[in-house]
């Protein structure tokens, strides 16, 4: 499966113990030298990696840069695109169960990860090699 692939339909709106982490997160990253409007934008690219299409760090943040680059075009204002570390940074401080849910579809563990592999396994040693003529 490709990773943009969707595995699954995601309209479910964020459970109500994850508005409170993403609270906290919000005001834990509120911090910076950025103003408050790139700093959403920042919050909103990172809050993206968060989406079942599962996409990576590095293009979000590439995207984010483009998006900057873009408005200072436009604007003639020029805008500081973040630091990879500080976007990596942003992005890994995300509740980590808020983002499995959102990528999965529920919570993982390594456990849930070798259960899987496991069964792919199981499944291959259970079908008939084709013949071949």
């Amino acid at each position: 499966m490709l990773q943009n692939e969707h595995l699954r339909p995601h309209s479910e709106k964020i459970q109500p113990d994850y508005l409170n982490r993403l609270r906290d997160w919000l005001q834990a990253s509120s911090k910076g030298r950025f103003p408050e409007d790139e700093l959403k934008l920042h919050r909103s690219a990172a809050l993206a990696y968060a989406d079942p299409r599962r996409p990576s760090i590095r293009s979000l943040y590439q995207m984010l840069c483009a998006m900057l680059d873009h408005d200072g075009n436009l604007t003639g204002i020029a805008l500081n695109c973040p630091s990879y570390e500080y976007f990596r940074r942003l992005v890994l401080t995300l509740p980590a169960d808020y983002v499995d849910h959102m990528r999965y579809g529920r919570g993982i563990g390594l456990w849930d990860i070798v259960h899987d592999a496991g069964q792919i396994i199981d499944d291959i040693a259970t079908t008939p090699t084709p013949t071949r003529s």
